[in-house]
């Protein structure tokens, strides 16, 4: 009896385990399929745009002809200042937060906060920038400006991912180090953040690519459609900014006089930015995954 019964017990565990495999299985489908169908729709429109003119030449007759190499050149010139203004400010509040806060209900009150904050509606940081560099700070709408306001929307991002990441390493490296007598900041900063590299990269990479599709943030502090402007990185700074997503909002907005197979090939290359950080990402994290375990 009792080798039937621990028989029946296996059947119904595998049967348990076919059942969530199946039900994990579709609930990847069910994410996948969406985003599979729109990378397709957008290619199979915006290829036949895409050619050198189209991406290394400025734009002519107001962007109707021509190309849009200056807006692209701008787009990573944001991203770059965004991730120089956000980088070392989010990662120095984790690592806080993570290392050397005092457990209590003061931090999980923070923690909670920096998390309900990655999910503020993109608009609202358009309108604190706004409110923040052009009001209080007198500032002019420039790059600089709109790269700063994509990079306060990154903080939240950029803070959870680094500090989960110094959470998850493990507390026996922190402990050996402290007892051989390395004092907390250098035990910080040679054996926990080393540890949690591919974790703080992969963050960094994602929030970084997530600014390089909002609309809304630049479009308050005062983007424009493609010109054709100079690509010197002090100059352009100052300079009013372009960035992709805005193109893209601007072309399907602006009404007639702009060939649709040109608004899907922005939105190609813009998804081709996108992807391109995503992939980073989990490479360069799988690349130092490998690396810490040898």
């Amino acid at each position: 009896m009792s080798a039937l019964a621990s028989t029946s017990q296996v059947r119904r565990k595998r049967r348990l385990e076919s059942l969530v495999l199946g039900l994990t299985g579709l609930a990847t489908l069910v994410i996948a399929l969406p985003v599979v169908i729109v990378m397709i729709y957008v290619v199979s429109n915006g290829a036949g745009a895409i050619s050198w003119e189209f991406i290394f030449h400025g734009p002519e007759r107001a962007g109707r002809e021509g190309g849009f190499w200056p807006v692209i050149v701008l787009t990573m010139y944001a991203l770059i200042l965004a991730a120089i203004f956000a980088v070392p400010i989010g990662v120095a509040c984790a690592i806080y937060l993570a290392e050397y806060a005092r457990a209590g209900l003061l931090l999980r009150i923070i923690n909670l906060t920096i998390v309900n904050l990655a999910g503020v509606p993109s608009i609202v940081y358009g309108l604190f920038g706004a409110a923040l560099f052009l009001d209080v700070l007198d500032q002019d709408k420039t790059l600089w400006v709109a790269s700063a306001t994509l990079a306060i929307q990154a903080l939240a991002i950029i803070i959870t991912s680094v500090r989960e990441a110094l959470i998850a390493v493990p507390a026996g490296l922190r402990e050996g180090s402290l007892a051989l007598g390395v004092s907390k900041l250098r035990t910080t900063a040679f054996i926990t953040l080393p540890q949690a590299s591919g974790g703080i990269i992969t963050g960094v990479l994602l929030a970084i690519s997530r600014a390089a599709g909002e609309t809304a943030p630049i479009l308050v502090v005062g983007a424009i459609l493609s010109t054709n402007v100079t690509l010197n990185p002090v100059d352009a700074a100052g300079g009013r900014a372009q960035m992709l997503s805005f193109e893209l909002y601007g072309r399907i907005t602006e009404g007639l006089g702009f060939e649709e197979e040109r608004k899907w090939g922005i939105a190609l290359i813009l998804l081709s930015i996108v992807l391109a950080f995503n992939v980073s990402a989990l490479l360069l994290r799988a690349r130092i995954q490998r690396a810490s375990r040898r």
